[in-house]
């Protein structure tokens, strides 16, 4: 560095905190003038933390684009859409549906035609059900008796303590589009719902549409996407967009294919749906099968009375993805609590099953690119649930893709205010549920005294237990001193229980 160049910037420093009322007062203070060796030795340590923090946050922020140097940019051309999704899914068309209603130019591209089936659990809750009601979908589904709340229900332990109550009420969730913590809706009523309301909102809605492959022009700052149509491979298209949104769920192929997703999905969950069932009298109730943790199974009402069976298998435990058939269905017949809920010779049809991609993964964007969905992770890692975070992460998606566009930025580092925004409404939560995934797993004994726990004190603590559940409230819920301690206690009791018992059963061998 020049001597000449270095000195003149000293020098100027230290004219400029001269010239600093702050400065000056506390150059001025007795403890300064009386200790000046322990003063600048502060003041240099100070200035060194001050420093690196400077450099460390210019280096993350990077350099922006320099969009005078793209000749060809434009954000005027109106044969080029501002966002194009891959995938008209809940996340997709709740994305465009938002964009939409901000004048952008959206292109959902979805590869069937609706009405199309996705395999899932179809419990919708708390936040997605917040954006159906803004989006209209709400209305719809009730006014036209397409889906249940669940009032009632609960859930089994590993060791079959269990405790059934009603978590609407106790929670006041009682107007006529607002019954319950959890509405279940068939996805092939819901998709369509969401991607029609996207389309009135005017998003141009492209469907039989297969995405063979994206390529981005940076001397354009557009994506080419070719594609082809679903029942006519022969007949290809090609769509120009601004920002590309990868939406086309949890195999996430598009952003494998363009290397921002490297792995396969680490989760599975089955679907089954029952007919005439008199048997089940609950609107919703999870059972937690030993070996299925930390998995577990699960009975949901739908509209018309209709029954959805479910098991998901959660990474963590000793099953894996393949093991699913075989514990779907042998637990239909063994498990002493779905069996019964079943009854017998259950009118249910044939397994379906779909991959999960839990827990979020570590990038979501770049330059004129958001991932987004399940495409995402965006799956809770402990309750399997997924629809809410996707839409949630859609509207978030919007809201920072609206601010990029009026800020002309789509580089990068504009885009990263949708991780972030994510990551505060619900990454953070990921990674205590996949904590508490592991914990279940080794430590049954766990949910088996939260279950006793919750006999004791009622409607009102399973209440609180869904809401944590379901992503009303955060999981930091078992930490709070009137909660994690009575649960600890209630372990004790549980294992004093097991330990007597043993005891009581050698006396009477």
């Amino acid at each position: 560095m020049d001597s000449k160049f270095l000195k003149n910037t000293l020098s100027n420093i230290n004219q400029q905190l001269q010239n600093n009322v702050v400065v000056s007062k506390v150059l001025e203070n007795k403890f300064v003038k009386e200790h000046k060796g322990i003063a600048t030795a502060a003041g240099l340590g100070l200035g060194v933390v001050a420093a690196a923090t400077l450099i460390k946050a210019c280096k993350s922020e990077g350099k922006r684009y320099n969009y005078d140097a793209i000749p060809n940019l434009s954000f005027d051309d109106e044969e080029i859409y501002d966002v194009a999704t891959i995938g008209a899914g809940p996340s997709g068309s709740v994305l465009g549906y938002y964009l939409a209603r901000e004048g952008r130019k959206v292109a959902l591209l979805e590869k069937k035609e609706f009405p199309r089936d996705k395999f899932c659990g179809d419990a919708v809750a708390t936040m997605a059900q917040d954006i159906l009601r803004e989006m209209g979908v709400m209305k719809e589904l009730v006014d036209e008796d397409l889906g249940h709340f669940a009032q009632n229900g609960g859930f089994v332990s590993p060791n079959g303590n269990s405790f059934i109550g009603n978590s609407a009420k106790e929670l006041k969730r009682d107007a006529k589009y607002n019954r319950g913590a959890v509405i279940a809706v068939k996805r092939i009523v819901l998709d369509e719902k969401v991607a029609k309301a996207a389309k009135r909102m005017g998003a141009d809605l492209k469907e039989n549409t297969t995405v063979q492959s994206a390529t981005f022009d940076a001397s354009t700052g557009v994506w080419t996407i070719n594609c082809f149509d679903s029942n006519n491979e022969e007949k290809k298209i090609t769509y120009k967009a601004r920002v590309l949104v990868c939406a086309d769920g949890s195999p996430s192929a598009a952003a494998r294919q363009l290397g921002y997703v490297h792995t396969e999905p680490n989760g599975i969950c089955s679907r089954a749906y029952v007919k005439n069932n008199t048997t089940f009298r609950y609107d919703g109730v999870v059972f937690y099968p030993p070996s299925l943790l930390p998995g577990y199974c699960a009975i949901i009402r739908e509209a018309r009375d209709e029954l959805n069976y479910l098991a998901y298998i959660i990474p963590g435990g000793k099953v894996t993805n393949d093991d699913l058939s075989k514990y779907h269905h042998q637990y239909m017949t063994e498990d002493p609590f779905i069996s019964a809920a079943l009854g017998p010779n259950p009118d249910i049809e044939r397994m379906k099953a779909a991959p999960l991609r839990l827990g979020g993964i570590k990038k979501s964007y770049d330059d004129h690119l958001l991932i987004v969905g399940d495409a995402a992770g965006f799956i809770d890692p402990l309750t399997g649930e997924g629809i809410q975070y996707a839409m949630e992460g859609s509207r978030l998606a919007a809201q920072a893709l609206i601010q990029a566009f009026n800020e002309r930025d789509l580089s990068h580092q504009s885009l990263k205010r949708y991780q972030d925004l994510w990551m505060a409404r619900f990454g953070h939560e990921f990674s205590m549920s996949m904590t508490m995934s592991l914990l279940l797993y080794r430590f049954p004994i766990v949910l088996d005294a939260a279950a006793s726990l919750i006999e004791k004190r009622g409607s009102r603590f399973l209440a609180e237990w869904a809401a944590v559940m379901t992503g009303m409230k955060p999981k930091t819920w078992f930490l709070r001193p009137d909660v994690g301690p009575l649960i600890l206690l209630e372990i004790f009791g549980e294992c004093f229980r097991r330990v007597f018992s043993k005891k009581q059963q050698k006396k009477l061998n």
